[in-house]
């Protein structure tokens, strides 16, 4: 194993929680700001043990309920016994047959009953509920299914989105001015989740990741994408997508269509469905970032990945794909059939299987027709008739949780108008990527198990070139190996040398941004020419050291820059003997402090631990960290100008709350 990992890096190339919330511009760039009810000030932005599973067989019937406009409702069921149709003995699709695991409320509630955590006889989710909100899901609830990083797990009715979702005034909602984006005045959402005309805003941002994705239903070849942002016009159409805010639509389409008319349905199926999928939705969104860190605390932070927002009018979707990472999968409103492939697909298959000449990564050789056909006018997805890959068709409906680990294909079509969907992903690096990273490491390091060379101080002594001067020895071939191998090893096995490494790694952004996180000079300069000079609205938070003072002083709190990953690490150091290393990574950045025998423990050490563990800092979490009175700044000098170091760039930045 070492020698196929010494080659592969020889050939690789170097290469929480706030309600009250209110508007704030900064450099062109539109963001949800946080603030108290009573003022507006601008703030700066800032695997488990591995487990087969043997793929079930197919279920072989599902039954579907629908309302009186034709669309499925809740869940899925299949029939105890295939021999009655009309048989009342249903059991949940989370079946033996099942390869997705599915809970509800009642079968969470009959868990905790046997662990003595929870009283049937009293419907209160409260008492395991950490947020508040009335969730049902939380990290106690999602390890005792024992899916991660083993199988899907569906969980119905995981959070109330009506607690949620952000409300828009109505007047908002019908049109979409160039004067509404420049004066960011275009949110007005309330809830920890950002609604359709919130996402539609950060799509038209110009540093947004956004795209569109079309397909023609039943045609897999047909999937073609377009880069944000959206323009003025895109971004009125995609607001009158939105059912629950426009008045065009008197009745539901599926009533609106004439199936024997075969001109006018040839017309409906060949038409587009669109997608809008934007990514980094989190960082735009500060209320969404809270939401995620409390309800995926049970995570480490490094792993957290953005979160990503699809909204999708009746039959759209991204295609059949796979994904190498862990992702939790969120209805936030309007309703979408998942179908879920039965088993794990290696990167080589999924090769052979993605379609080529797309800009979509799409599998062929998907199922057709099934649920999806069903509920959107078309053949279903694909045209892959006889395929080898079983799959689960599962509709979720506002508030329900599907997670997936990695290398599971699925594919989501809507299957209502006003599908919105959250995505929360888990970093997860590849051997590739460590490898790559490493021989980047190597290529720029100066230390000399970097830049030592192949040396063969015996060539001529032993003659050995003398008959076959062409010849590519074993000895040589050894000696090249072992250059390879012994600087390998220095970095793999010195703990400060990998430490430093996979600690700035792992907190690196992996997403395209351009200055990001601002530099609070650079925004601070730029609101002062947007104020004229008038500096009375970022004279606090717009300076390092008053924002520091101020949180000290009970008048406001530090939040996580959203989007930057935080972690931080204590080991004994390899060059000193009985010292402790204390290490702080945020951003790809690393700080470090030393602690010796008799300090007890670093005063930087519970510093950097409750910078890390904590997305919001206030002045409790900091005096419990610090091992000085704060209002005597002499004595706590170095932990007071380490905390404006990380307001000076940005990676924390100050709030009113």
């Amino acid at each position: 194993m070492q020698l196929i990992f010494c080659l592969a890096l020889v050939l690789i190339t170097v290469k929480t929680l706030t309600t009250v919330t209110t508007t704030r511009a900064w450099s062109n760039h539109i963001v949800v700001g946080r603030t108290t009810e009573t003022t507006n000030t601008k703030l700066p932005p800032h695997f488990v043990s591995s487990c087969k599973i043997v793929s079930p067989p197919s279920v072989t019937s599902l039954k579907f309920s629908t309302d009186p406009d034709g669309a499925p409702t809740t869940t899925a069921k299949i029939p105890r016994t295939v021999a009655n149709e009309g048989d009342k003995d249903e059991i949940n699709a989370n079946a033996a047959e099942s390869y997705v695991l599915e809970w509800d409320k009642e079968h969470v509630m009959r868990m905790l009953s046997q662990q003595n955590e929870y009283d049937e006889t009293e419907n209160n989710l409260n008492d395991f509920d950490d947020s508040g909100k009335g969730a049902l899901f939380n990290g106690r609830i999602f390890a005792m299914s024992e899916c991660w990083g083993r199988r899907p797990f569906l969980l119905r009715g995981a959070f109330d989105p009506d607690k949620l979702i952000s409300e828009r005034s109505g007047d908002r909602c019908d049109s979409f001015k160039e004067e509404d984006y420049d004066d960011g005045q275009f949110f007005q959402g309330d809830g920890y989740w950002p609604s359709w005309e919130d996402v539609v805003d950060i799509s038209s941002d110009e540093e947004a990741e956004a795209r569109v994705i079309t397909h023609v239903t039943g045609d897999l070849k047909s999937f073609d994408l377009t880069c944000g942002p959206l323009s003025h016009k895109e971004g009125n159409d995609w607001l009158s997508k939105n059912p629950t805010t426009t008045s065009k639509r008197q009745e539901p389409k599926r009533q609106q269509r004439h199936r024997n008319n075969d001109e006018n349905n040839s017309a409906i199926i060949n038409r587009r469905r669109e997608t809008l999928v934007v990514n980094d939705v989190d960082r735009y969104y500060p209320p969404l970032a809270d939401w995620i860190h409390s309800t995926f605390s049970f995570l480490p932070h490094w792993r957290m990945d953005d979160g990503q927002i699809s909204l999708a009018e009746e039959g759209g979707g991204i295609g059949p794909h796979v994904d190498n990472y862990d992702v939790f999968l969120i209805q936030m409103s309007g309703r979408r059939v998942w179908q879920v492939g039965k088993r794990e697909i290696g990167a080589k298959e999924e090769m052979e299987r993605t379609l080529d000449g797309l800009d979509v990564r799409i599998l062929g050789d998907w199922q057709s027709g099934g649920v999806v056909g069903r509920f959107v006018d078309g053949d279903g997805i694909g045209d892959g008739e006889g395929s080898d890959l079983e799959m689960e068709d599962w509709i979720v409906n506002p508030g329900d949780l599907l997670y997936l680990p990695p290398r599971v294909a699925h594919c989501g079509t809507a299957v209502t108008d006003g599908s919105m969907t959250l995505s929360v992903g888990c970093r997860a690096p590849s051997a590739s990527d460590l490898v790559s990273k490493l021989a980047e490491k190597l290529s720029t390091s100066l230390d000399d198990y970097a830049v030592r060379r192949y040396t063969d101080e015996d060539l001529l002594s032993e003659m050995e070139y003398i008959d076959s001067p062409g010849e590519l020895t074993e000895k040589a071939k050894d000696q090249a190996k072992q250059l390879v191998l012994d600087s390998l090893s220095t970095m793999l096995n010195d703990e400060e040398i990998w430490d430093e490494f996979f600690g700035r790694y792992a907190t690196e952004q992996k997403r395209v941004r351009n200055n990001y996180p601002i530099q609070l000079e650079d925004w601070a300069e730029e609101e002062n020419e947007s104020m004229d000079g008038n500096e009375e609205e970022v004279d606090v938070w717009g300076n390092a050291k008053r924002a520091v003072k101020s949180v000290l002083n009970g008048e406001g709190v530090f939040y996580h820059a959203e989007g930057i990953a935080y972690a931080y690490s204590s080991f004994a150091s390899t060059k000193e003997i009985e010292v402790t290393l204390h290490r702080l990574f945020a951003n790809g950045e690393m700080w470090e402090s030393r602690s010796e025998p008799d300090s007890n423990e670093s005063k930087m050490g519970q510093i950097y631990a409750t910078i890390a563990n904590n997305r919001r800092i206030d002045r409790n979490l900091i005096e419990s960290a610090l091992s000085c009175n704060p209002n005597e700044e002499n004595l706590c000098l170095e932990e007071l100008n380490f905390l404006e170091k990380l307001v000076s760039i940005g990676v924390l930045y100050g709030s009113d709350e």
